[in-house]
């Protein structure tokens, strides 16, 4: 009986380790975050997985949208842009080369061709 209570203790011992390792390198990622800025006009968005900035025109007015996202890397700023000119329905996606765990900072413009941003957002915030 006591074999049994030893060997049953082991194993309970054992499978705790194991599932404390796991959960441990699990947890080790760094986990980004997803800006959404959304007007009357369009929608801009940073994703972090995959770190990609999109923009999506959703009226057709004569005004595009672009999404701007920066970030930090190597002591610079970098800029990656999404434009949308296409009217409704226009979805655009730009992939990035962020730093894993960086801040980027995201703001939405109304852009008309010729002219360039007309009116602008402030930033959201979120992380790579």
């Amino acid at each position: 009986m006591r074999n049994r209570m030893r060997k049953t203790a082991r194993a309970g011992l054992v499978a705790g380790v194991a599932l404390a390792v796991t959960a441990g390198l699990g947890g080790s990622a760094s986990a980004g975050t997803i800006a959404t800025i959304k007007v009357s006009g369009g929608t801009g968005k940073f994703l972090d997985y995959g770190d990609r900035v999109e923009c999506h025109d959703t009226k057709a007015d004569g005004y595009g949208v672009r999404t701007y996202a920066f970030s930090m890397k190597n002591g610079e700023e970098w800029m990656v842009t999404a434009s949308c000119w296409g009217g409704k329905d226009d979805l655009v996606q730009e992939g990035t080369d962020f730093v894993e765990g960086a801040k980027v900072k995201v703001k939405l413009c109304y852009i008309k061709r010729g002219v360039g941003d007309v009116r602008c957002t402030g930033y959201k915030y979120a992380t790579a």
